[in-house]
């Protein structure tokens, strides 16, 4: 018995391309959305004394696999945690009361909604029509 497989390797070469290609596009969309955010943000925050609380946002490309990617949007301002949520009512030591910062949700806000317009971006891209595969149509050959 002699059988071959044959037109694997184009059929192989066409998936390949494909997969490459929608990988980018998702990576792409995904940088879009973070840099849509870190920007959003930016806009919402207000100017301060320095300005360091907007201009401490930043987009990060974590490092990842080969068929993997990450954006991270960070802030490196020591009171941004503060501005997003807020504190309590607050005293001195000798009970001099210091008020309460009220929260402005910013960041989380933001993050749900575009990760949820990445989320439906991907589903687009992922949804889209597959593309015609090549002269690589694998088959089996062989005689008994």
């Amino acid at each position: 018995m002699l059988f071959t497989f044959i037109g694997g390797d184009r059929f192989m070469v066409d998936l390949r391309q494909w997969r490459d290609r929608l990988l980018g596009e998702a990576r792409q969309a995904a940088k879009d959305e973070a840099e849509r955010m870190a920007s959003s943000v930016v806009d919402q925050w207000p100017i301060g004394k320095t300005g360091n609380l907007r201009s401490s946002v930043r987009v990060m490309t974590e490092p990842t696999g080969a068929d993997t990617f990450q954006f991270r949007i960070r802030t490196t301002a020591p009171h941004a945690n503060l501005y997003e949520y807020g504190t309590k009512q607050r005293h001195t030591r000798q009970g001099w009361n210091r008020g309460v910062m009220p929260k402005h949700p910013v960041w989380v806000r933001s993050a749900i909604e575009y990760r949820s317009r990445f989320t439906a971006k991907v589903r687009e891209i992922v949804s889209s029509a597959e593309p015609a595969i090549g002269s690589g149509r694998p088959d089996l050959v062989g005689r008994l």
